[in-house]
């Protein structure tokens, strides 16, 4: 029996379908575009008192104040001459005190005379949308 007659001319060879594979990839894209949207502002245990006005355009440098006065830069514990070090270092033009609404006003004050004698220009103070 002569099998050859009834093969193609051009042979293609071996074809995969990558359907399924392009689905799980964007399912997986979008589990992971939805989850980074949740992630939290920061790891260091800070309650924000809310107001009413927008976000700032420029991306500042965090300053964060837990509730017994310790200052944070990302998840790093500073005094303030690293405070003013660090500020000097990234050359920060604007800083955002994101503080707790149990902490001493004297430690944010404090905060940001650190900061204005480091040669910040715009000092923000962060709060969380809503009223009351």
């Amino acid at each position: 029996m002569n099998f050859r007659k009834y093969l193609k001319t051009e042979d293609r060879g071996f074809v995969v379908d990558m359907t399924a594979l392009v689905d799980i990839a964007f399912i997986i894209i979008l589990f992971l575009g939805i989850v980074s949207t949740l992630a939290p502002i920061s790891s260091i245990n800070v309650e924000l008192p809310k107001a009413e006005a927008e976000k700032t355009a420029v991306e500042p440098v965090k300053i964060f104040i837990d509730k017994n006065g310790n200052y944070y830069i990302g998840r790093k514990k500073v005094n303030e001459e690293d405070i003013i070090a660090y500020l000097k270092e990234m050359n920060a033009k604007a800083v955002v005190v994101v503080a707790d609404r149990r902490v001493q006003y004297g430690k944010v004050v404090k905060l940001m005379d650190i900061t204005k004698k480091a040669g910040i220009q715009e000092i923000n103070i962060a709060v969380r949308r809503g009223g009351q």
